[in-house]
């Protein structure tokens, strides 16, 4: 069980990778960010459970787009296609000013210095070993990261069950 915590864990890192290199950096790092400015409403530099929920509350209210109090699996899935949608925009801007050369892919030293955490699995997601990783690339080992997930929630839990393994 060990084993597949610290896995699964892994495996979520890896996934949230882009998402969290390509969102709006204002909103990224250390408590005081953007993010926590908008919860501390009070300015005291600390989030309260009443600002947490306050924010929490205005988020659900967004969501509920038919105003019945509860989030039904289509206003989630509208909600997470917005976010998609906004980090996918994110993250081809980011891509693209982290690209210095503008050759479409990010060398070793581009993405250390732009996208540290891409940089930190590069030879993975390098799948045709170029020194190079593309857009396509990255999409293309997400995917991998969520066919691996799924098998292993499909497994229940199991990282590899007998027969499942390489």
């Amino acid at each position: 069980m060990k084993g597949f915590s610290r896995l699964f864990i892994a495996g979520c890192l890896l996934c949230a990778m882009p998402l969290v290199q390509a969102c709006d950096v204002k909103n990224q790092g250390e408590c005081g960010g953007e993010s926590f400015k908008k919860l501390d409403k009070n300015g005291d530099g600390a989030i309260s459970k009443k600002e947490f929920l306050a924010f929490h509350e205005a988020l659900f209210n967004t969501m509920d787009a038919n105003h019945d109090g509860k989030l039904s699996p289509e206003e989630m899935g509208t909600a997470h296609e917005a976010t998609k949608d906004e980090c996918k925009v994110s993250f081809d801007q980011r891509f693209d000013e982290v690209d210095i050369n503008h050759d479409g892919g990010l060398s070793k030293d581009e993405a250390e210095i732009g996208m540290p955490m891409l940089f930190k699995h590069f030879d993975e997601i390098d799948a045709n070993k170029d020194s190079k990783i593309s857009k396509e690339e990255i999409a293309a080992s997400m995917k991998k990261m969520h066919r691996k997930m799924d098998k292993i929630n499909e497994n229940g839990g199991d990282a590899m069950k007998k027969g499942d393994q390489q």
